[in-house]
């Protein structure tokens, strides 16, 4: 879903005392999920309190809605985010004090967007997407069955694959036979997606099966399903995987191949940036 750029801007990030230096104790906050893969939490941006944030990995910048960003007086400047499709003209501005669970930064810069199309699609209001120039700053895991986001160190006995280090967003590797392909692993996608042109060198390694329509954020979506033989995850073994291949992702940039829903993954999902990776129950299909 995300906004995705290559530019960090003035994230100053803390932990409050409940959390610890050492990231050892844990905090929980509870979420709703929406369409059966987003996230949406409780958290507070500039003094205004109990906003609905959707958790969205694959957004960098955050984005903050129109309307909150009037009610707090933030008028910034005019710009242009990129995106795997090019670019996005945005309105950028500086929000003090951005709070989710225990996670707080005394500042960031997002872009203003009018969310209102959120709203539409899921049936209740949102705030703004915290994305993962928030996220990525500590360790935490989503408990998708218990309906919560765990903050602290992670399960050591997930099943991990790495992401690439020194980017914004987490990029793994997904090998289909003698193919690695660059997937974003994305909380507001449903499932694994793949690119036409980001496969279009592994045609013989996907098995198309049938064809669907998604409805999503953006309207009415026509896909091919697919299934993926013996596709690795990183290192880790990933059996046999579907995929949907959307018919407008034909000018989808050259360096990203697809995204993958964490949902997908399975009931638990976490990232660890002080290892750079991913993990996921390996005891989850």
């Amino acid at each position: 879903m995300g906004w995705i750029t290559t530019s960090l801007l003035l994230a100053t990030v803390t932990f409050s005392s409940s959390i610890g230096s050492s990231l050892e104790r844990r905090d929980e906050v509870p979420f709703k999920l929406y369409r059966g893969y987003v996230i949406v939490a409780r958290g507070s941006i500039g003094g205004l309190k109990n906003l609905n944030l959707l958790v969205d990995t694959g957004a960098v910048p955050s984005v903050l809605d129109v309307q909150i960003a009037r009610k707090l007086h933030l008028r910034g400047q005019p710009g242009r985010v990129n995106v795997p499709t090019g670019s996005l003209a945005a309105e950028r501005v500086i929000v003090p004090d951005i709070d989710l669970g225990p996670l707080h930064l005394s500042e960031l810069s997002v872009i203003v967007q009018d969310l209102s199309f959120v709203q539409e699609s899921l049936g209740t209001h949102v705030d703004g997407m915290i994305g993962f120039d928030v996220l990525g700053q500590s360790p935490f895991t989503i408990d998708y069955e218990a309906k919560k986001l765990v903050f602290g160190r992670i399960d050591p006995s997930l099943a991990t694959a790495p992401y690439s280090p020194g980017l914004p967003y987490a990029i793994v590797l997904l090998r289909v036979q003698q193919e690695t392909l660059a997937i974003l692993v994305d909380t507001g996608a449903s499932n694994l997606v793949l690119f036409q042109r980001g496969v279009r060198n592994c045609r013989s390694a996907i098995n198309t099966v049938g064809r669907e329509t998604w409805v999503s954020m953006g309207g009415e979506m026509p896909v091919a399903k697919a299934e993926l033989e013996d596709a690795f995850l990183g290192v880790t073994p990933w059996g046999k995987r579907v995929a949907y291949i959307p018919d407008n992702s034909a000018n989808q940039s050259l360096g990203l191949a697809g995204l993958l829903g964490t949902v997908a993954l399975g009931k638990r999902v976490a990232f660890d940036p002080v290892r750079k990776v991913v993990a996921w129950d390996p005891k989850e299909p």
